[in-house]
């Protein structure tokens, strides 16, 4: 009777001390008794969706040189970056491009340098012709001249150019030369587009025929 009545006590006070420790008005508790804290769930914090997102499959990038002109990439010679697949399948099976390898990009370095001297050439000679055209100063134009003093017909831009070309022996495009309106004789202010950042000028003289 003893033993069961220390064991009923010990039972007891085991109850009485979960109660004490569950009871959420008390801070502490007391001397020699432990309590059990829970545990929280793991949270799933930004740098582990970081690495996820680091783990997706990264499309493969090719640096291809251009073959010709391409809406949206740019213009033949180019060195542009495309995915793998695009360049597979899009732009090498129809010759429209071409791996930037090293043989490649020293055959465009080399064609670059080409457009750009004779870009230099095609400006130096435009500057050549309107130095010409300038230091001539003045060409001939004649006309038929009525009673009036008025010419007849128009002086024309091939007027013009034949009249450069038998002092000069240089054929201007006629379609450069601009012409004021011209009914009668006298010396008129004439140019000429040579080139896009070329304009020659001179005179031409209408005399009577």
């Amino acid at each position: 009777d003893d033993v069961l009545a220390d064991a009923r006590i010990q039972t007891v006070e085991m109850s009485a001390v979960t109660a004490f420790t569950t009871f959420t008005g008390l801070k502490a508790a007391p001397q020699g008794v432990r309590t059990t804290k829970a545990v929280a769930a793991p949270r799933v914090g930004r740098a582990a969706r970081l690495n996820v997102q680091a783990n997706k499959k990264v499309a493969k990038k090719s640096t291809v040189v251009l073959v010709k002109d391409q809406p949206n990439l740019g213009s033949a010679g180019d060195v542009v970056t495309v995915s793998m697949g695009y360049f597979r399948n899009n732009l090498e099976p129809f010759g429209l491009a071409k791996k930037a390898t090293a043989d490649v990009l020293a055959s465009v370095a080399e064609d670059a340098a080409a457009k750009v001297a004779a870009k230099n050439a095609e400006s130096a000679g435009a500057k050549a012709i309107a130095t010409a055209l300038q230091t001539i100063g003045k060409f001939v134009v004649k006309k038929t001249v009525g009673e009036d003093g008025k010419i007849f017909g128009s002086v024309t831009t091939q007027d013009v150019v034949d009249a450069v070309k038998q002092q000069t022996s240089k054929e201007l495009d006629k379609k450069a030369i601009t012409v004021p309106d011209i009914n009668e004789v006298g010396t008129y202010d004439v140019s000429v587009k040579l080139h896009p950042e070329v304009t020659g000028a001179f005179k031409l003289e209408v005399q009577k025929a």
